[in-house]
């Protein structure tokens, strides 16, 4: 009776944080689309004190916390606090009570709160965009025209898009058949050719490569250290952008060439460094012109002497705006939690997150949850996913310790299975 009691208890404090994402979900996707013109900015504010509010207190009441998790979890809190005064990025606190929140929720639950909230608005947007309801910012530029659909700038449209792809990937995964990536290349063709934002493009291509490298991982074994060590790409890549924005000058070739390639961004992220150097714990918001949105608009009709400054890198903003030391325990803590699980055989989410630190090399939203749903998964509980595909695309076959592959097999078309925790001699040697 006890424990049924418990498991109930358990079951609502869920379902109450599942309501508080959604609720935060609506609010900042609302936000980055041009339907913001018509909520009052004290209605987004009052959401996020209420989500943090109300998070404090599930966190508080509801959880059965260890003495070392109550310690990890203040540390982690008075940190950001620390952050948030200091830099202004006030969104840092519900993301990260959001983070702790999400112990014991079920991963896949969140990603479909994100798939249904985010992906909702954004159609909703396009539909009001195309009608005339509410502005469908565009740019016309060398490449053709770049359409926002509603969304502030085209290349946000882009990410909303490509995280979305990301987490539908992730959601498939458990059944897998090959009509499923119909929508993701759908996405594919709609950022290509309405936004032209070749950063998603490019993450967005490599994410169904890997991707299918994951799912049919029998078959190409050569490719297993790939998929093995991806749990490396978030040090790496972030490593490799801010340590190319700070040797960058205009006397390497190289370097100029590479520059270029990027859009000046590492020109840019240079700039920043010398300009603003890097702080334990962050700095005052820096001042921006990224020439995106209604900001086009001082641009283009030649009002004053606009200069262009950004810090489109995640990384790059994160060490910059937010500190050292938050920006290396995101890091350090994120490679940590990959690593552990693909010890546990789940290569699934190291996978995702190649893509998705290759996208916020060059972009900014990389803790932002409208955005990157994935930074809830600290906390979270995973499945274990161990796709395990026959020689024949439609033959899955799972193989347990001591059983044979044909006494295994499921005969579901394509599908996948969760062997929580359980030994998988298919693991990538």
């Amino acid at each position: 009776m006890m424990r049924r009691r418990i498991t109930s208890l358990q079951q609502q404090r869920n379902a109450l944080y599942l309501i508080i994402l959604g609720i935060y979900l609506a609010s900042v996707t609302l936000q980055t689309t041009t339907f913001s013109d018509m909520i009052p900015h004290r209605v987004g504010v009052l959401v996020e004190l209420a989500t943090l509010t109300a998070l404090l207190g599930l966190v508080v009441c509801l959880d059965a916390l260890t003495p070392t998790q109550i310690i990890f979890e203040v540390s982690l809190l008075v940190l950001v606090t620390v952050v948030t005064l200091t830099s202004g990025a006030h969104y840092l606190m519900p993301t990260i009570m959001l983070v702790i929140g999400a112990q014991h929720v079920s991963f896949r639950q969140i990603i479909q709160v994100y798939l249904g909230v985010v992906g909702t608005i954004l159609l909703l947007a396009w539909v009001a965009a195309e009608i005339g309801l509410i502005k469908n910012i565009t740019f016309t530029t060398a490449d053709g025209l770049r359409q926002s659909f509603g969304v502030v700038y085209t290349t946000d449209f882009a990410a909303h898009v490509f995280y979305l792809c990301a987490a539908y990937l992730y959601l498939l995964a458990r059944r897998f058949r090959p009509v499923g990536l119909l929508p993701v290349l759908m996405g594919l063709g709609i950022i290509y050719q309405f936004t032209k934002t070749m950063t998603d493009v490019i993450a967005l291509v490599i994410l169904i490569g890997l991707y299918l490298l994951y799912i049919y991982r029998r078959q190409f074994r050569w490719f297993g250290p790939i998929i093995r060590y991806s749990f490396l790409m978030l040090p790496v890549a972030s490593g490799m952008i801010i340590g190319l924005s700070n040797i960058f000058n205009y006397q390497d070739r190289l370097l100029i060439t590479l520059n270029n390639a990027l859009s000046t961004r590492l020109a840019l992220g240079n700039n920043a460094l010398l300009a603003y150097g890097v702080k334990l714990f962050g700095q005052a918001p820096i001042p921006i012109n990224g020439w995106g949105g209604d900001r086009a608009d001082s641009f283009t009709n030649g009002v004053g002497a606009v200069t262009y400054f950004f810090i489109d890198s995640s990384f790059l903003n994160m060490l910059i705006s937010y500190g050292l030391l938050l920006t290396l325990i995101l890091i350090v803590g994120m490679t940590w939690f990959l690593y552990q699980r693909t010890r546990q055989h789940d290569y699934l989410l190291p996978v995702i997150f190649v893509a998705v630190v290759i996208s916020s090399m060059f972009d900014q939203h990389f803790l932002e949850v409208t955005y990157n749903v994935f930074i809830l998964i600290l906390f979270a509980d995973l499945p274990n996913y161990r796709t395990a595909v026959g020689p024949e695309s439609d033959r899955p076959v799972v193989i347990q310790r001591g059983r044979r592959a044909d006494e295994s097999s499921t005969g579901l078309s394509g599908s996948t299975v969760d062997l929580d925790h359980r030994p998988d001699v298919n693991s990538i040697r």
